[in-house]
């Protein structure tokens, strides 16, 4: 008994038991450690996929805050909700920005700052946007927006994508539609309002017909020598950019042809269900066609 008591209270005993304890507290902090005989690619492979797993947990929270903000902004835009429509309206955006910093390793160089101007123009065009239906809001939007679509223009520009005559022509004609509508209802408007939406009509459908090149992103070739979106990201970009035109044109048939208020509430709801949709379309799209794939890079670079 005295024996066993003095074994266990022993000096050497206490310390074993004491390094025992500090062992245990590292291997919480630091994780697993690689067992003798183990290769270090193994605890390499986990570290990545514990970063992986990291990575793709924050973008699921920046994608559910985006989807927040675009429901709220609906659903304050459907029923009255001012002060809503104003909180939710300039939120949606910036997220968009957020998520495209926060993957920058996806991006080709200098593609970053296009990206994230032209972001932040439409944020300032949702700002004046959302402020009332004054001609004078319509038109700082209205120039706002015709800087993001210019800065889109200059990213897809700067990747290859050129214009052809079979990808030109559809947008040139609504481009061409459009002018000529505004021009046959410009009595209820300012002089300026129809000059400047002529001129965003121009850049948007830039936009689309650049978007609508699939050799940069190495998409295979069509039968109508259109990018048809299907479940390939990088397909993406050409669908975001068309339900942008048809957003707009919404807002146009909303505005000039309307006159029922029920049909006014239905095209806005669709206007800014098109719009957020397409915004995020545009910028996955982007992404996607980006300089490496997602497999090639560093898990740990992309969270920082």
């Amino acid at each position: 008994m005295v024996h066993a008591i003095t074994t266990v209270h022993s000096p050497d005993a206490v310390m074993i038991g004491l390094y025992r304890n500090v062992f245990r507290c590292v291997t919480m902090l630091r994780g697993p450690v690689r067992a003798p005989g183990t290769p270090w690619e193994c605890s390499d492979r986990k570290r990545k996929a514990t970063a992986q797993m990291w990575v793709g947990r924050r973008r699921l929270v920046e994608e559910v805050l985006f989807q927040a903000a675009a429901f709220g902004e609906i659903w304050a835009a459907r029923t009255g909700n001012r002060p809503l429509q104003l909180a939710t309206k300039p939120v949606a955006v910036p997220l968009l920005a957020l998520k495209a910093f926060r993957r920058r390793g996806e991006l080709r160089p200098g593609e970053l700052p296009l990206l994230a101007a032209g972001l932040a123009a439409a944020g300032v065009g949702d700002y004046y946007m959302s402020r009332s239906d004054d001609d004078g809001q319509i038109i700082r939007g209205a120039a706002a927006f015709g800087a993001m679509q210019l800065l889109y223009s200059g990213l897809l520009w700067r990747r290859g994508n050129r214009f052809t005559r079979r990808t030109a022509a559809v947008p040139a004609a609504a481009w061409a539609a459009a002018t000529g509508l505004m021009a046959i209802r410009r009595g209820r408007t300012g002089p300026g309002v129809p000059v400047t939406l002529c001129v965003y009509a121009g850049t948007l459908a830039a936009t689309v017909a650049l978007a609508q090149d699939p050799r940069p992103a190495r998409l295979g070739p069509s039968a109508s020598g259109f990018v048809r979106p299907t479940s390939d990201r990088r397909t993406w970009l050409a669908g975001g950019a068309v339900l942008f035109a048809l957003s707009d044109t919404a807002i146009l048939i909303r505005r000039s042809l309307l006159t029922d208020e029920r049909l006014k509430a239905a095209a806005q709801t669709f206007v800014l269900s098109s719009y957020n949709i397409a915004q995020w379309l545009i910028v996955e799209g982007i992404l996607s066609q980006g300089a490496r794939p997602l497999a090639d890079r560093d898990p740990a670079g992309d969270a920082s």
